[in-house]
C-alpha cells in the first residue's frame, strides 16, 4: 500500500512538471493578458489605465523583440468616439489610423490609392 502511495505522488509530481511552461511560453501567455488588458482599457475608455498600460507594453515589447516600431503603441490623448469607424492599415504617407482624425482631404486620397476597400465603412466626403 506504502508503495503504491508512493508511486502516485511521484507520477502526479512528473505530471505537474510536465505541465509547467517554458519562458517562451510564459513570455506569450504574459503579452496576451497585457493585450487583453489594454483593449478592455480602450473599449472602456479609459485613458489612464490604458496609457499605464502602454507603458507595460512597451517595455514587454522592448524586452522580448527589440524596438520594433510596428508593435510599439501610443499613449491616448482623450477617449475616442467609438461609434465611427477606425482605419486599420500600415501606412506611413498618413499621421494617424483614426478615421475620425484624418481630413477630407486624406479619405480621398486614400479611397484613390486603395480603390474598394473601406467604401462600406468610411463616409465619402
Amino acid at each position: 500500500m506504502k508503495a503504491i502511495f508512493i508511486i502516485c505522488v511521484s507520477i502526479l509530481a512528473a505530471i505537474s512538471l510536465a505541465t509547467a511552461y517554458t519562458p517562451e511560453q510564459q513570455n506569450m501567455i504574459n503579452g496576451t493578458q497585457l493585450s487583453w488588458k489594454m483593449a478592455a482599457a480602450y473599449t472602456n475608455q479609459d485613458v489612464a489605465a490604458f496609457n499605464a498600460l502602454v507603458d507595460q507594453w512597451n517595455a514587454w515589447v522592448y524586452q522580448n523583440f527589440g524596438q520594433d516600431a510596428n508593435l510599439l503603441m501610443q499613449k491616448m490623448n482623450a477617449p475616442l468616439d467609438l461609434t465611427k469607424p477606425i482605419v486599420i492599415r500600415n501606412n506611413t504617407t498618413i499621421t494617424t489610423n483614426d478615421a475620425n482624425l484624418l481630413t477630407e482631404r486624406e479619405q480621398y486620397a486614400n479611397r484613390a490609392a486603395n480603390p474598394g476597400q473601406g467604401e462600406a465603412y468610411l463616409p465619402f466626403p
